[in-house]
């Protein structure tokens, strides 16, 4: 299972970078479309820290950092490539996203990983620590990303840049949907971790 958790943990990152590029605005409520694969990874990560342990944790993190990385090497070599398509305008797009998601990664997922081992030392019931991780790292996955891949990165690289009031918008907005992502998919956690055995 090990390797399927990885597989599947760098595909989220990858798709969630690529899809990052729309910005979905319902009623008046702003989130970028790669909120979904980005909850699903953090699930990921939780099962992973849980059945594994966290040195595995870091493992996964590390696993989704190297394919962020190569998923940003091999987009811009297809953008430099002559001709033109619309995959030009996509990486035009998506390199600010990738840059800021390669920089979020390394430091929230690494935290996700950190605070999940502490809840799970000092709590006993595993929904704690898949919630309480994950809309605390959440957050500052969210809010780090978003300030990142709209704001900064563009003004140095070039890219989607957006106004303050429609990141702060898409922060809130992201992490809440996240929050209750957190929530619901908790059963999932349940199912996939019933027989984990417990760390030393």
């Amino acid at each position: 299972m090990k390797q399927q958790l990885i597989a599947l943990y760098g595909a989220m990152f990858a798709i969630a970078n690529i899809a990052a590029v729309k910005v979905v605005t319902v009623s008046g409520i702003s989130i970028t479309a790669g909120t979904l694969p980005i909850a699903i990874a953090f699930l990921l990560s939780d099962i992973g820290v849980e059945r594994y342990g966290k040195q595995f944790g870091h493992k996964l993190a590390n696993a989704g950092l190297v394919s962020l990385v190569l998923t940003v090497v091999i987009l811009f070599s297809v953008g430099a490539l002559p001709g033109e398509s619309v995959i030009n305008q996509v990486v035009d797009f998506s390199l600010p996203i990738l840059f800021a998601s390669i920089t979020t990664l390394a430091i929230s997922q690494h935290t996700d990983v950190v605070l999940f081992s502490y809840i799970k030392q000092h709590l006993p019931y595993r929904f704690t620590r898949n919630i309480g991780s994950t809309i605390t790292t959440q957050l500052l996955d969210t809010a780090l990303f978003t300030a990142l891949a709209f704001a900064v990165y563009p003004l140095i690289i070039g890219g989607q840049e957006l106004p303050i009031s429609v990141i702060t918008s898409i922060i809130i907005a992201d992490w809440l949907i996240k929050c209750v992502i957190a929530i619901v998919d908790t059963p999932i956690f349940y199912a996939f971790t019933q027989d984990a055995v417990p760390e030393n």
